[in-house]
């Protein structure tokens, strides 16, 4: 299994579907999209081609990436969406992309095993349906031939490389309601991570490198943009990048999509967003709603130029059940992220 090294082999299909006489969407050779029931079986949606657990994308299937993803316990992760022939998504950089009914993003962790060879562990499936959004989780077997639904989570210890070290990881595979935690849009659930600006970036195709806006553009996915200044977020590992960016954009990805005013975190008047401008709700000198454990005993959530003293940098620098930020997603610390907003704190005036 080379996962590893897929995305330089993805051919992109032609999107193609049509309606098959029962409750799904389909084509020929590509995906089976159940309106309204899911599938069992990861195999079951045709999303994938030849052995499964290759991940090779079946036609009308697009790989993606993002420039800064979400810390989930050093976990690797490969990205794709499907979206129906027919139907393309709006161009918008204030929120994150409207997808049309019969839409699928797919997202596959992973971890490279001390053997070296790759272990799928769990492959998630947004499904956008009659109803609404439907997050699903479908948990890989030991001998990586297929992935079973499963709405209870489960716990699976692995011990992987990343980043030249070892670790050792009791991975938590979430429940339902634990999707639907991070997934939180008031009422509803949408997808957290295709944003314009996490999307603007290359990728490297099997017919060259190409700009993933561009090439959904040119797949007809994606509308075409009325001006040619799009944004961008940067990668906040590219210390060659500006702190503030770098610092901004982490807590959009990692924190934001609970901690907004239509999150699963809105109570707490802490608004993480990129775009945020009012230094209160963003922390600054800002006392926690409720006390506890969670605060340390500390005072403000960010004091600037000093780390050590701000509730931000004291929840993610914890993997205590009743302290640790983010509390879904992660049981070992961001080591690299927590160095990140220490030094952004500390640089603050």
């Amino acid at each position: 299994m080379m996962i590893r090294l897929l995305s330089v082999l993805i051919l992109l299909g032609i999107f193609s579907a049509g309606c098959s006489e029962d409750e799904s969407a389909t084509s020929p050779t590509g995906p089976l999209f159940p309106e309204s029931q899911v599938f069992e079986k990861l195999s079951d949606y045709r999303l994938f081609e030849g052995s499964l657990a290759d991940l090779q994308p079946a036609e009308g299937v697009l790989p993606y990436d993002l420039n800064s993803p979400l810390f989930t316990d050093h976990a690797s992760k490969l990205r794709f969406v499907y979206v129906p022939k027919g139907n393309f998504v709006s161009y918008d950089t204030t929120d994150v992309l409207s997808f049309p009914k019969g839409t699928i993003l797919v997202k596959n962790f992973y971890y490279t095993l001390e053997s070296g060879e790759d272990f799928i562990i769990e492959t998630r499936l947004l499904l956008h349906q009659n109803n609404g959004w439907n997050l699903e989780v479908y948990e890989w077997n030991d001998e990586q031939t297929e992935a079973y639904r499963n709405i209870i989570g489960n716990t699976k210890t692995l011990s992987f490389v990343a980043n030249g070290q070892s670790y050792t990881v009791d991975y938590v595979i979430p429940n339902k309601n634990q999707c639907k935690n991070c997934h939180a849009r008031g009422n509803d659930e949408k997808p957290i991570g295709p944003v314009v600006q996490n999307l603007n970036k290359n990728y490297s195709y099997s017919d060259g490198v190409e700009n993933q806006l561009t090439k959904w553009i040119e797949a007809g996915i994606l509308e075409q943009p009325n001006h040619k200044e799009i944004p961008t977020w940067a990668d906040y590992t590219d210390e060659s990048k500006s702190l503030n960016d770098r610092a901004r954009v982490y807590l959009e990805v990692n924190c934001a999509h609970c901690h907004q005013r239509n999150g699963s975190a809105y109570n707490s008047g802490l608004f993480l967003n990129y775009y945020n401008t009012d230094s209160l709700s963003l922390g600054f000198n800002k006392t926690p709603v409720a006390a506890g454990a969670g605060s340390g005993g500390l005072d403000y959530v960010i004091v600037k130029g000093n780390a050590d003293a701000s509730i931000l940098h004291f929840r993610m620098n914890s993997t205590k059940t009743e302290v640790m930020m983010p509390e879904l997603g992660r049981t070992l610390i961001d080591e690299e992220g927590v160095a990140l907003i220490r030094e952004w704190i500390n640089s603050l005036e």
